[in-house]
C-alpha cells in the first residue's frame, strides 16, 4: 500500500470509526515484523510527507513495519482507509507524549525506530544498527549532540 498518495482531504468514512477504539498494543501487534517497529507520527497537513517517506521505506522493503501515530482523526482514518491496521490515534500533542508512547512499545516487548517524516530512508539503516546496544540516536544539530553524547556518557 504505502505507494498510494494521502491527499489533504478533510472527508473520513463513517465505515473507519471502528479505528478510534484500536489501540497502540494492537497495532504495534499487527506492524511488528521480527520484533521490530519503525514509528512516526503525522497529522493531517502533513500526510504528503508521510507518503513521501512511505515510498522511501518501501524502496528498501521495510514498509510493512510501520506504524503512524495519528495526531488528529483525519489522519487517523486516511492511512486506515488506504493501509488497514498501520494507524492508532496519538491522542494528540504526539510530540510532548512521544517519551510515553515510545516506552509503552518498548514495555510491550518491542524494539522501536521512530523516525519523523520530513526525511527520507536513501539506504536501508537496519545493518548501521546491528549489535547489542540499549540505545541508538543521532542528531543533526552538533552542538547539542555532543552535549547528549556528554549526558550518555556521564549518566
Amino acid at each position: 500500500m504505502p505507494v498510494a498518495t494521502f491527499s489533504n482531504s478533510k472527508k473520513a468514512s463513517s465505515s473507519l470509526s471502528k479505528w478510534r477504539d484500536y489501540t497502540l498494543a494492537e497495532a504495534a501487534s499487527f506492524v511488528a515484523k521480527n520484533g521490530t517497529l519503525i514509528v512516526c507520527a503525522v497529522s493531517q497537513p502533513y500526510l504528503p510527507f508521510l507518503n513521501n517517506w512511505l515510498i522511501s521505506i518501501t524502496r528498501q522493503k521495510h514498509q510493512e513495519k510501520v506504524l503512524v501515530i495519528a495526531e488528529d482523526y483525519a489522519t487517523l482514518y486516511k492511512v486506515n482507509e488506504k493501509w488497514p491496521g498501520h494507524a492508532v490515534l496519538g491522542f494528540f500533542n504526539f510530540t510532548s507524549r512521544r517519551p510515553q508512547h515510545l516506552l509503552k512499545i518498548l514495555e510491550l516487548g518491542y524494539n522501536v525506530m521512530y523516525n519523523d517524516v520530513d526525511m527520507v530512508w536513501l539506504r536501508d539503516p537496519f545493518p548501521y544498527l546491528e549489535g547489542n546496544h540499549d540505545v541508538y540516536f543521532t542528531d543533526d544539530m552538533a552542538a547539542v549532540c555532543m552535549l547528549t553524547l556528554l549526558y550518555v556518557l556521564l549518566c
